[in-house]
């Protein structure tokens, strides 16, 4: 599994560390190659440090691996200047932004006859694709979950609200938290003791904090910051309803986590959150307006139990062991 650096980005990261530990199940060597590292991957999972000069001489051709799955478009400028001899699969999770779009459609210019499978998170990533560059065929292998860890059996210890809401995401523009914090009045009005809880840090944090000042829902909304793993499952267990303003997605890795706890989902109108609320039955789609986000949070809270069972059985369908078992496939075809 490759990427630039590690950690990558939160979904990225998960995914690379969850295959890895579940394909190794299955049998296999993993390793995660990273020009740079800021922390060590899991435990078991080989460490490969990648050498620039090696790749531009030699490809992927000197790496001890027999298949090579880049996680990034950049990193394919070094991984494949040089032919390859041996499988490149590459895994598309989004392109949040116009560089990620230009660095794509580049890359796969330049290189898509070196690739030899395209893998996406989600329909709507292959649609995302395909309006950057014509042709694209790839399979879908969805983000997964581990269940084990994130489940129903869990004490709620952060549970402040009725409903209790939750969000969890780096902070960035494009995320649209502060749709979520204007739409708090409106939810107040239906239930006044309504409380939002948004987990993770990012570039919006200290525009988010003000905006939270200025409305005063300072009773009601809570910035918690960035959370270990073992808090983050406790802020999952302890909410009512999983909810998100986002426009851009392709398969959010925290929707699961969520629907693993058995939350339902209240999702902005987005064709990957439309595709999870169609295949779940989990929750329900809001338009850009707070009216609606209240709308959708009353329909949703008022028959929790029979979206929260929907969800956990989504999620179970899309355990880490399920998904790696789909990768292994997709492996000995290549």
């Amino acid at each position: 599994m490759v990427v630039a650096k590690y950690p990558a980005t939160h979904g990225h990261t998960t995914v690379i560390n969850n295959l890895c530990i579940n394909l190794q199940k299955l049998g296999y060597k993993t390793g995660i190659g990273a020009f740079s590292f800021e922390k060590n991957p899991p435990s078991n999972i080989e460490k490969i440090k990648l050498n620039k000069s090696k790749l531009l001489f030699y490809g992927v051709n000197y790496l001890d691996f027999d298949i090579i799955h880049s996680h990034q478009s950049r990193v394919n400028y070094y991984l494949l200047l040089v032919k390859p001899t041996k499988p490149i699969v590459q895994h598309y999770h989004g392109a949040s932004n116009k560089i990620q779009e230009k660095n794509f459609q580049l890359m796969m210019k330049l290189y898509r006859n070196r690739i030899n499978k395209i893998v996406s998170v989600s329909k709507a990533g292959i649609s995302q694709m395909k309006k950057m560059v014509n042709n694209i065929n790839a399979d879908v292998v969805y983000n997964g979950v581990d269940t084990k860890f994130f489940n129903t059996n869990l004490p709620r210890p952060y549970h402040k609200g009725e409903p209790q809401l939750l969000f969890v995401s780096a902070l960035r523009k494009y995320k649209n938290t502060d749709k979520l914090i204007l739409a708090m009045p409106k939810i107040l009005e239906i239930y006044p003791k309504a409380h939002l809880q948004i987990v993770g840090d990012g570039e919006e944090i200290s525009h988010l904090n003000n905006l939270i000042c200025k409305t005063k829902m300072e009773n009601h909304i809570e910035l918690t910051g960035k959370v270990s793993n073992d808090e983050l499952k406790l802020y999952y267990s302890s909410c009512d309803i999983y909810i998100s303003a986002s426009a851009f997605e392709v398969c959010p890795v925290p929707t699961l986590e969520a629907m693993a706890c058995g939350k339902p989902l209240v999702l902005f109108d987005i064709e990957p959150h439309q595709e999870i609320i169609e295949q779940s039955q989990a929750g329900l789609i809001f338009s850009n307006s707070s009216e609606d986000i209240a709308k959708q949070v009353h329909e949703i809270y008022s028959n929790k139990e029979s979206y929260g069972k929907h969800a956990q059985i989504f999620a179970k369908n899309h355990d880490w062991g399920k998904i790696s078992l789909q990768m292994s496939e997709i492996y000995q075809k290549l």
